[in-house]
Order: structure tokens, then sequence, then C-alpha cells
């Protein structure tokens, strides 16, 4: 993996402010300074000086610390209580006898000293230094500027917690929706507590929960999406939360999910009108078809029960993504299910010449499960009228069933195709279709192991398409785990 790196800085042109009372000093030290080839203004009055310093800013002073009028140390301490001006580097020049006046030049703020008569090579290599980190320093502050121009226009709630939940940091957004001060300054952190006085919500929770409801600056409550990455600085952790708000999308999904029910619904009472005359039809209630009749008529069978089951499934999303879909989940052994789903799907199978087997059911049939009945046969139809739909004549699809640890697995295989890898990652999206025929009238509405995956999910469990089989046998394997209801893992484990 590469790394980007920041080059080393090129030493600056500094404006370089030269105070001395003496004129013959003044003079000496201007000539060796414009001498280095940056620019130089020069003063004899201390008191100048300061007003020249906080209306022009200059990078570095050389200050004379025996100015009459306003010495060096005093200069210091009012140019130190300027909080703009901490950052300008000061070299105080002093008398040549003794180091007592050094130290206490050093001690009032000066960042270095040189004694009079100044060296002009030993000037010329501090400057060079001092250019070359001011260079350096102007880089960092453009670079964090960047940063911090950057996180606050993210559109989401961006927080830095440390590993108690301390806030340290957000950006603007942040500020905007849950800042609970009547004033604030954005480029400055919230120090006022831990994430739960400023969202209501504990760290712990932030950290295990996708969504989380949290309180906004006017008291009302925001469902969030929540992402963070844990992160370390000088051996402390610390995380960044992104808190999504996910109002407009909820919204936009209620209406969808209405606008798809209401469709489903109005299309459901006519075709279900248009299927019973034309079952009337076949039937002979208007009387007897003549042979292209009847073929007609059962050509609109077929697309009308294939309409029929596409605004089922259309209607399944619609509940299942909705806040009021709840599952009637009941501890119960899986064996009978899967032996009932295997028998729903036999008439299926044997109209394409394909044959259903099962392993495992007679061992770990009695394992107890907490499953919503309906919605667990919906699952296993789906995934075996598939295997059933690609498997070739004379083919078996193979039903498998068992137990590690706390789980239950339970597999569909069949010897068709296999998935395209190109296919796999969009498997369980909705309205995913990949290649393969309508074999045996069952087309394909591209939600089906979408809903299933949904319906899983909500029963605690997953559904994954296995790549093994399909490499080995040129078939593939659906798998769906779920957790082990408590009476079973108990006698699981004790097995």
């Amino acid at each position: 993996m590469s790394t980007r790196t920041i080059p080393l800085p090129l030493p600056l042109t500094m404006d370089i402010l030269v105070v001395a009372d003496s004129a013959e000093v003044l003079a000496d030290l201007k000539a060796l300074t414009l001498a280095t080839g940056h620019k130089v203004k020069s003063l004899q009055s201390g008191s100048e000086a300061l007003a020249y310093v906080l209306a022009n800013e200059p990078d570095l002073m050389l200050l004379d610390l025996q100015c009459p009028e306003l010495d060096g140390f005093e200069f210091m301490r009012r140019l130190r209580l300027i909080h703009d001006v901490r950052l300008l580097q000061v070299i105080m020049i002093t008398p040549t006898q003794g180091d007592d006046q050094a130290i206490l030049a050093l001690q009032s703020g000066a960042d270095d000293c040189l004694r009079r008569p100044v060296n002009a090579a030993l000037l010329d290599a501090k400057l060079l230094q001092i250019s070359g980190m001011l260079s350096l320093r102007s880089r960092l502050v453009r670079l964090a500027q960047r940063q911090l121009d950057i996180i606050d226009n993210i559109t989401d709630a961006v927080i830095t917690l440390d590993l108690n939940g301390n806030v340290e940091d957000m950006n603007s957004r942040a500020h905007e929706l849950f800042d609970h001060r009547p004033h604030f300054d954005h480029a400055l952190p919230w120090n006022g507590g831990d994430c739960q006085k400023l969202l209501g919500v504990p760290l712990t929770e932030l950290l295990t929960q996708r969504e989380c409801s949290v309180h906004r600056v006017d008291g009302s409550v925001l469902v969030v999406d929540v992402s963070y990455k844990e992160w370390r600085e000088q051996g402390g952790v610390r995380y960044t939360l992104v808190l999504r708000d996910l109002t407009e999308r909820r919204a936009v999904e209620l209406m969808q999910n209405e606008f798809l029910a209401t469709v489903s619904h109005e299309l459901r009472t006519p075709l279900t009108a248009v299927l019973g005359s034309l079952g009337l039809l076949a039937g002979g209630a208007a009387g007897t078809l003549p042979a292209p009749a009847m073929q007609l008529t059962a050509v609109a069978q077929r697309n009308g029960k294939r309409l029929s089951r596409l605004i089922d499934d259309i209607l399944d999303l619609t509940k299942i993504r909705s806040d009021q879909f709840v599952l009637h989940l009941r501890q119960q052994p899986v064996g009978p299910l899967l032996q009932e789903a295997l028998a729903a799907s036999q008439a299926y199978a044997s109209s394409l010449n394909v044959q259903l087997a099962a392993d495992g059911i007679s061992d770990h049939g009695d394992t107890e499960l907490r499953l919503d009945t309906d919605r667990f046969l919906q699952v296993m139809a789906n995934l075996l009228s598939n295997a059933i739909k690609h498997s070739p004549a004379g083919e078996v699809v193979r039903l498998r069933l068992m137990v590690k640890a706390s789980m239950l697995h339970i597999s569909v295989t069949d010897r068709g195709p296999g998935i395209d890898a190109a296919f796999r990652s969009q498997l369980f999206k909705q309205f995913s279709k990949g290649e393969g025929g309508d074999r045996g009238g069952q087309p394909n509405s591209g939600m089906g192991l979408y809903i299933s995956r949904l319906l899983v999910e909500r029963m605690g469990g997953e559904i994954a398409a296995d790549p093994a089989v399909a490499q080995q046998s040129g078939g593939a394997t659906f798998s769906v785990t779920l957790p082990l209801a408590h009476r079973s893992t108990l006698r699981a484990l004790a097995a």
C-alpha cells in the first residue's frame, strides 16, 4: 500500500521588523538582515513597534533589549498578552557582557538571543532555520484548516468521542442539530460533557446499534443511521461517529410503500375478476372453446397468475418494510416444517422431472427454533422452487439439516448452471434477476430472495449463497442459518 508524503518545506522570504533605540545599532541590524534576502522594516520606538505588530503581523522581530522608551522585557510582557501575536518569533539582541540578561530575555518570552555585535553568519543560519520552521507551520495551518473545512461541509453530523464517551470535537452540522448551548462558536470543540448529555444516548448504544434515536436542540427526537471508526491518538482510543438523518429517507420509503400497497390492492380486484372469468371460459362455462381459443386462454391464465404472484411479492415487501410488520414467533421443532415445505414443492418438482431428497431431518428434526411458521415456509418454498426451476430434468434437489454449536443450518442444493460470479453480490437485493429461463412456468420477479433475506433476518438468522458447490459440481447451494431455541441449545451442547 502506497503512502502519501508531505515534501519538506522550502524556506520562505520573511517580513522582519528590526527595533532598536540606537540609530547605530538599528542601522547595523538592518544591514545584516537585508543581506540575508528578507524584507525589513526598522523602527526606533518600542511603542511604535507594538502598534506595527498589531497592524501588520510580521514574521519575526529583532528587538534590542536596551530600548529606554520601552525596554525588551516590558515589550515582551505586553506582546505576549495579545493572543493574536503569540506565534510571532522574537530574537532579543542583548549586550555583550554576561548571560544574566540573555536568561531573563528568554524567561520573558523571547524565542532566541543574539549578542552585540551580531555575527552575520550566525544571524543568517538562525534566520534560515526560522524561515523553514515558519514555512512548515504555514503548511500545517493550511492543511488543518482544509481538514476543518472539509469536515464542516459534510452534511452528516460528525462527532469524535474519547474512550469514556466524552465529546472532543464535532462538525458544524452536529452543532446545528445537537448543541444545547444558547450561544456557541462552531470553531471550538464542545466541552459540555459526555455524549449522553449531548445526544441522550450512551456510548455503548451508539457503538452497538445501527440506528439510534437521539435528541435535537429543540427537544425533538431524531432517528439516525450510526457508523463509526475506532482510532488511536497518543495511546488513547477515540471514536469518530457519523450520524445520518433518516427523516427524509423514511418519509420517501413510507410514500413508496403506501404507493405500492395502494397500486397492488387496486390491481388485485380486477385481476381476480379476470382470472375468474378465464377459469370459467377454460372450464366450458360459455361452451366448448375451439383449440386456438383454449391456447390463448391458457396463455392469459399463465400471465395472470404471474402478475398475481408479482402483486403478492409487492404486498409482502411493503408489509415487511413497514413498522407495522409483526412476526408471530413461537418455539417449535423444525422437522415437521421442512417436511411440509418438501411436500408443498413435490408437485412442481414432479412436473419438471426433478427429485427431492432430504438429509439430517431424522437426526435433527426435533431441534427447536423460534419461528413464524408461515414466513419460514415462505422462505423454504422460495429456495426449493428456485432450485427446482434451475435443475436439469432427472437431477436431485437436496435439502440438508445440520446443527453446529448453537446454530441450525438448512441448505438447499441443486445441480443447475450455478451462480454467475458477477451476479453473486446482487443475489439478495430487490429486483435482481440473474440469467436463466422461466422453466416450468415459474418466472422470476427479482424479489423472492430479497424478501427471503428480510424474513430470515427478522427471525434472527442469516441467508447466504455458498460458492463452493458451484465450483465443484456446477450447481448452487443456498443456506439459512438460525439460532437454536433455548431448550434445544442446552440439549445440543449436552450431547
